[in-house]
């Protein structure tokens, strides 16, 4: 057993897992106590519909949904009336797509070689080939030179869950602005490690578990601009205004009209509490903690015999292969050694189009609560498994 670190000790995951070294925070990040308990906050104390509004709860629940949206949308320097609740950063994308639709001019559409399946595939479906033309780009450079009158959509991350693609959104979107073209800003891998800001884009997306929060709950961001041009594509209870004869309907004038049905009320209380989590932790420090985990992770996989490593020193993604030996063969034997990384393509299908890039690597992805501890023991159990010869038939 490891010493738990200070960090650590505010996730409940580290205490019930003692051995546990997790390093899989691209995909889904641990809960602190504080987002746990506002979950149960909510069951304990409050367990209304916020459709049950003239009772003392039904006011106070409201109360709390609208101080979580102003909460979490200033993660983004957004207003609440920007901001729409979903399931997650695939909704969103999704929603954004479907939308957008209704205004978007025929033309261009430009996506990432790294961008995820999640920011891609909703765009194949909702765009007519034979109005729209897909570009796919490698590189700031490349976004700037495709961004012209005949664009539309400009689609990336921010940052990427893989290859550490980073874009300067602000210079993106610059452009994106001289041609009247909507920029999509993918925030879900960006929000938890540097700032994010709907001043530099018109659409953001991003989910709440990768942030320290709840499965289940993400933010779509809507410039206030574009949001009153924009109409609902889910429809349900909430949104309504009116239904006359002849089914004609009217939806509300406000955010709700974009939230039909009941919401994830405690995953919205446990989204609240995960933005104020992070909020409390500066960027420069996430920043600061993960560099120097990081640096520390790059330094001894380098020192290892066969090692390539395809991410640069600092990165907070590590991507690594070991020559001769499948990635996912040596995930699965870390994983036996309750080490989580990842392996595979990362739902970034294209980038096997990019050059020197492999198929699959091992991705160590890093946050706040990793420390030098985790490194040697991710890095001890490999050289282990190199030296012995475990990889061949470990199971």
């Amino acid at each position: 057993m490891h010493k738990i670190s200070e960090f650590k000790k505010m996730f409940p995951m580290f205490k019930n897992n003692p051995d546990i070294i997790y390093f899989d925070n691209a995909a889904l990040t641990f809960k602190p106590y504080s987002v746990i308990e506002e979950g149960n906050n909510f069951y304990e104390k409050y367990s209304i519909s916020t459709r049950t509004a003239d009772s003392k709860l039904g006011v106070e629940v409201a109360q709390k949904i609208s101080s979580a949206r102003k909460e979490i949308a200033s993660l983004v320097e957004a207003k609440e009336s920007e901001f729409i609740f979903t399931s997650g950063t695939t909704e969103s994308l999704n929603q954004a797509a479907m939308m957008l639709r209704s205004i978007a001019k025929p033309g261009k559409i430009l996506l990432s070689y790294f961008n995820h399946s999640s920011n891609m595939v909703p765009w194949f479906e909702n765009y007519d080939k034979s109005l729209f033309k897909f570009i796919f780009c490698k590189s700031q450079e490349d976004f700037l030179n495709n961004i012209d009158d005949e664009t539309s959509i400009v689609s990336l991350s921010q940052v990427t869950n893989n290859y550490n693609e980073i874009y300067d959104i602000k210079a993106i979107y610059e452009k994106c602005q001289k041609h009247n073209v909507i920029l999509v800003n993918d925030a879900a891998q960006a929000i938890v490690h540097e700032p994010v800001s709907i001043n530099n884009s018109d659409v953001i997306t991003f989910s709440s578990n990768k942030l320290f929060g709840p499965t289940g709950m993400g933010g779509l961001v809507i410039k206030e601009d574009l949001i009153n041009k924009l109409s609902p594509k889910k429809f349900g209870g909430g949104q309504v205004q009116n239904i006359q004869e002849g089914c004609v309907w009217a939806a509300r004038k406000t955010v709700f009209r974009f939230e039909p049905g009941t919401p994830n009320l405690a995953g919205i209380f446990q989204f609240k509490a995960a933005a104020e989590f992070l909020n409390k932790i500066s960027y420069s420090k996430i920043q600061s903690i993960e560099k120097e985990v990081a640096d520390y992770l790059y330094d001894k996989l380098a020192a290892l015999e066969n090692v390539s490593i395809a991410s640069n020193k600092g990165d907070h993604v590590v991507l690594f292969n070991v020559n001769g030996i499948p990635a996912q063969d040596i995930a699965s034997y870390l994983g036996h050694k309750n080490i989580y990384v990842r392996s595979g393509e990362f739902c970034a299908y294209r980038v096997k189009d990019v050059e020197n890039f492999a198929s699959s690597y091992v991705r160590v992805s890093i946050s706040i609560y990793n420390d030098k501890n985790d490194v040697d023991v991710l890095i001890n159990t490999l050289k282990q498994g190199l030296e012995r010869g475990d990889f061949l038939g470990f199971l």
